[in-house]
């Protein structure tokens, strides 16, 4: 990246805040304007032109003025950008938004992920940890009806995973006690991922074949821990907004942001690698490697308390989205929601 003067410093912060707010490309006489740099227009088109050799600007048309690339979005944020802090009436809102959720951490990430849509008017994207950061701690088995079996998954890291499994041998609330007692025994202290590989090779045994009452405990429990949705969870609120704003002009392009959202594979790739960081993302345009969004930043946090990895929040949103708003946003939302998670988290233990 360039090392560019104090008044190409100047002049690109101006391009990038007037396109992030008009969505217009900028041009040397709105700089003019705009500017009080005791220079001449010919000096500011003369440092719009080297900006734009270096990569920071582009020209759309002959005749339009100049729009920043991710480049210059990225020098804009890692250089330039002096982020406004949220005030301590906004801050409640949020603590109060999301203790709404009360004490169940897929509630609480649910509300997180509308809260980070409704102020940011972006797309809020909040994800759970995958199942090898969770350990599992107890399954139960309840029978609810005479074919029907209700399962409780509880990691200990707080979250609790229901799922209704269909019964065709109608077993009885004893056997299924017994199912529960022998799964919580085998599984203690696994990762959901290893749990699952416990049970395959399980399976496999000798015992298996001839034990009935540990074959319908293993099969049950590979039937709610083969579920990838049960041990994954990502919630998107607000993504109409995105495609909302004036500068997706393409349906192609609107429709593969949407795609993408609804197939949500790529974006919790994304999302894992937020896992292992300490603090704040920013991926802008194809930082992040998703070619459907390239027209698209994300702003993410890991949310973790000690000796857990919860998940992670995030806005997503077009290039020229207001960063300078966001970025606090996504900070406070995070600190809201790990500082309840911590508290549900405490309270399971």
């Amino acid at each position: 990246m360039n090392t560019i003067g104090k008044r190409s410093e100047k002049i690109l912060a101006t391009i990038v805040s007037e396109y992030i707010s008009t969505g217009e490309p900028v041009g040397s006489r709105t700089l003019s304007k705009k500017m009080d740099m005791g220079v001449s227009a010919a000096t500011i088109r003369n440092i719009m032109s080297d900006l734009t050799d270096w990569g920071y600007i582009s020209q759309p048309h002959v005749s339009a003025g100049r729009i920043p690339t991710d480049l210059g979005y990225r020098f804009y944020v890692d250089k330039i950008l002096e982020p406004i802090g949220l005030n301590q009436q906004e801050i409640a809102a949020i603590e109060s938004w999301i203790a709404a959720a009360g004490m169940d951490i897929r509630d609480a990430l649910k509300q997180s992920s509308w809260v980070l849509a409704d102020l940011s008017k972006q797309a809020g994207v909040v994800s759970s940890s995958p199942a090898k950061e969770q350990t599992f701690k107890t399954i139960d088995f309840i029978k609810v009806a005479k074919d029907r079996i209700l399962v409780v998954l509880v990691s200990t890291n707080g979250f609790v995973q229901n799922k209704m499994i269909f019964d065709d041998e109608n077993i009885s609330q004893d056997t299924l006690e017994c199912c529960t007692r022998m799964l919580n025994d085998m599984l203690k202290d696994l990762d959901l991922k290893e749990a699952k590989e416990k049970i395959e090779i399980e399976l496999s045994h000798e015992k298996a074949r001839f034990d009935i009452m540990l074959a319908t405990a293993l099969r049950f429990g590979y039937m709610i821990l083969s579920d990838d949705k049960l041990a994954r969870e990502i919630f998107i609120e607000g993504s109409a907004n995105i495609v909302e704003d004036p500068v997706f002009l393409q349906v192609d392009q609107i429709k593969a942001i949407l795609v993408t959202f609804e197939h949500k594979s790529k974006l919790l790739k994304l999302l894992d690698k937020i896992l292992v960081t300490k603090g704040m993302q920013i991926f802008i345009g194809s930082e992040h490697g998703i070619n459907e969004m390239e027209s698209c930043s994300v702003i993410a946090y890991p949310i973790k308390t000690p000796g857990a990895v919860l998940g992670s929040i995030s806005i997503i949103g077009p290039k020229r989205m207001n960063y300078q708003k966001i970025i606090p946003l996504v900070g406070t939302t995070a600190k809201v929601l790990t500082k309840l998670l911590k508290r549900i988290v405490e309270r399971d233990s």
